[in-house]
């Protein structure tokens, strides 16, 4: 294998390798649930694609009874205080039929005897669940069950009238919450969530919490590590069902909570916990909470489990391995556009998985993919930047060995003439008059100098009418005409005005070394089929024309020589003019050629 292959294997192999490494590096606390910097971005995502998706349905069993600011304003003076308050509203709610109450107020200090003995009585009319707060170590992390260091019981009197679970939310490091743990423990007991046993108190069948679910009802829910629920909110605030709880002052409020599990809390102004969702600014707590039990009695889950995290792992990895790839392997302008495709696609992908309430990492594949491939970018970068001005410098030798058209074909097709191509072309051969002599009289330093200046002023008068210099031999050159085969331009008429301009040009140059000398030259055009072709070894070879009209062209000049004429032009050469000659020929005449049977019709000027 070649140098050059190797380069770019040993690259890719690199590139790959250094991907994968980075990868795992990020995937490695992803996959054990453990904090990292990238769930800032994945919270950020997660709101991204809730708002994108929009308000989902809630389930039908839950509503949410607010103790508002207008509940406030109509309590009567026989209501004392706030437990008196909510003792009445609970009644209401047991007569209107709800089916079991989950309320969202911490009632770890005590109050009057009497009213906390009216609110006990009422909690007591129905199922109830009370709300209890868990204290935990900072720092504590992993995908263990959250374990607590203290709990913030309710007062003994109302835990014997309701069961009590914990109110906990686990939020990001904006305060949104983004999971509702089920369980907890606490010096090795486990103490159960609001939400599991308020939904536990309306199944009629056993709730089981798994690894990675929850039984309940027949109803599979998906759970991360440590049994905590993905919190999937379903809109912007009041989207669960929500009743100002003033109505229930003066009595039941008809059938609205009928058969359903009502969540109890405080919205008043500067009342209850707010928090930031991907739809508010500042939701209830307590719709926090009848979100999370929505989600437990039939409302849209998210799953995001072990196998979600290795999901997510090998997404990244593949994601990162393939876009560096991409651009290690393929030019900057190709594997660039692919590897964003890419990238969109996989976002697209998990979006729609998103929508299924499938919760693929965002952030893991985005990150992993990123800098491998800003890395592999700048690589790819500088080497196609050292290829360009390693070709540039390539073409700027070749402009010295080629004519610009023959250079401008070779850039566009590496290939051109790779098999030779007959084309119809004007063939026009220059040599100086009397350069044997020359040469004798000058030296060879005075010669070189006086050749450098005939072929510069052949090249520039050559270039200048769109014909293309083929080769320099010695005090002669072979140039073309036609060869790029544009229909506005005239050939043969763009060869005779640059014959014209040569012999002015060469006339008025002077040998300071020979004052006394007049520079000429002799110049013979014709107009045919010619063979370009490529000649030489594999490795080494020049683009010429060939063929038996540049053969009679050559001849041509030995016909001036002979009729001590300057310009001698074939009879096709005439036929090819499109316009009168700016200076009309001498004379026409029939001349013999060398090495070729009978006479050829000819112009000379």
């Amino acid at each position: 294998m070649m140098q050059s292959d190797v380069r770019p294997v040993a690259a890719i192999a690199i590139g790959l390798i250094g991907a994968a490494l980075w990868t795992v590096f990020l995937a490695v606390p992803h996959v054990r649930g453990t904090a990292s910097f990238l769930d800032a971005a994945e919270a950020q995502s997660m709101d991204l694609r809730q708002s994108l998706l929009g308000a989902l349905q809630t389930s039908e069993d839950v509503v949410i009874v607010a103790i508002d600011d207008a509940t406030f304003a109509a309590r009567g003076e026989e209501i004392k205080d706030n437990r008196q308050l909510l003792a009445q509203v609970i009644r209401g709610i047991q007569q209107s039929g709800a089916r079991a109450l989950a309320m969202d107020v911490l009632l770890a200090d005590p109050g009057t005897p009497s009213s906390d003995a009216e609110l006990a009585a009422s909690l007591s009319s129905m199922p109830a669940t009370i709300a209890a707060a868990a204290s935990f170590e900072t720092g504590a992390e992993g995908q263990g069950r959250a374990e607590a260091s203290g709990i913030l019981w309710p007062q003994p009197i109302f835990r014997d009238a309701a069961q009590a679970g914990l109110v906990n939310l686990s939020t990001d490091a904006g305060g949104t919450p983004r999971y509702a743990p089920l369980l907890f423990t606490l010096e090795g007991t486990v103490h159960p969530s609001l939400a599991l046993l308020a939904a536990a108190s309306v199944s009629a069948e056993q709730v089981a919490v798994r690894s990675d679910h929850l039984l309940i009802g027949g109803r599979r829910v998906p759970l991360d590590a440590g049994a905590n629920l993905p919190l999937r909110y379903i809109g912007p605030a009041s989207t669960v069902p929500t009743f100002s709880a003033r109505p229930l002052l003066s009595g039941p409020m008809g059938d609205q909570l009928s058969g359903k599990l009502v969540v109890l809390g405080f919205t008043a102004s500067a009342m209850g916990d707010r928090f930031p969702t991907p739809f508010d600014d500042s939701l209830p707590g307590v719709e926090v909470i009848a979100t999370s039990i929505g989600q437990l009695l039939g409302g849209p889950t998210l799953r995001r489990d072990a196998q979600v995290r290795w999901l997510d792992a090998a997404h990244a990895v593949t994601l990162a391995g393939i876009t560096t790839g991409l651009i290690v392997a393929l030019p900057l302008a190709t594997g660039a556009p692919a590897a964003a495709v890419l990238l969109l696609t996989s976002m697209v992908g998990v979006l729609i998985f998103f929508a299924s309430g499938l919760w693929l990492s965002a952030a893991l594949p985005l990150a992993a993919a990123g800098p491998p491939v800003a890395v592999a970018g700048a690589w790819r970068y500088g080497r196609e930047r050292r290829l360009a001005q390693r070709s540039e410098r390539a073409v700027q030798n070749l402009r010295r060995f080629q004519s610009p058209s023959l250079v401008r074909k070779i850039q566009d097709d590496p290939g051109y003439l790779s098999q030779p191509v007959e084309q119809h072309l004007i063939i026009f051969f220059i040599d100086l008059s009397g350069f044997t002599g020359l040469s004798q009289r000058l030296g060879a330093d005075g010669t070189q100098s006086l050749l450098k200046t005939f072929h510069t002023l052949i090249a520039d008068v050559v270039v200048a009418q769109g014909g293309s210099v083929f080769n320099f031999m010695g005090d002669g050159a072979l140039a073309v005409f036609g060869l790029e085969e544009d229909p506005a331009v005239a050939p043969a008429d763009a060869a005779l005005e640059a014959a014209f301009d040569l012999t002015d040009a060469i006339s008025s140059q002077r040998v300071s070394e020979l004052p006394d000398v007049r520079l000429g030259c002799r110049i013979g055009l014709h107009a045919g089929l010619a063979t370009l072709s490529r000649l030489g070894a594999e490795d080494h070879q020049q683009v010429t024309v060939t063929g038996d009209n540049v053969n009679l062209s050559s001849r041509l000049m030995e016909v001036a020589k002979t009729e001590k004429v300057t310009i001698v032009a074939s009879h096709a050469f005439s036929e090819a003019l499109q316009s009168q000659p700016r200076r009309p020929p001498v004379r026409k005449i029939e001349a013999p050629i060398r090495g070729r049977a009978g006479t050829v019709n000819v112009l000379v000027w």
